[in-house]
């Protein structure tokens, strides 16, 4: 399971963070990708309003101003690159143990 999800965002992210930057930089001439806070924001914004408080009350008030304010600005492509990165490491640390 890991190693499909991790080879499917692997790929993603590869071709996404591509076709966004070519997008960018091809057709707007600037040097801007979409960030993870606007594809959430597109996806539900009413989330993403309520999701601040909730952490910076109930979890942990460093969690959201360095951490996830930080994960939110990055690249899209960028994000799930690494996520999927991270899937494929666990899968074959996971596989050399066994």
């Amino acid at each position: 399971m890991n190693y499909k999800l991790g080879t499917i965002l692997f790929i993603a992210g590869i071709m996404f963070a591509f076709f966004d930057s070519v997008y960018y930089l091809m057709v707007k001439n600037e040097y801007n990708f979409t960030m993870v806070g606007e594809v959430w924001y597109y996806i539900h914004p009413y989330s993403l309003q309520i999701i601040q408080p909730v952490v910076e009350r109930h979890i942990w008030v460093i969690l959201w101003d360095p951490i996830l304010l930080n994960i939110l600005q990055l690249p899209f492509g960028l994000f799930v690159l690494i996520i999927g990165s991270v899937f494929l490491f666990i899968h074959f640390l996971l596989k050399k143990r066994v």
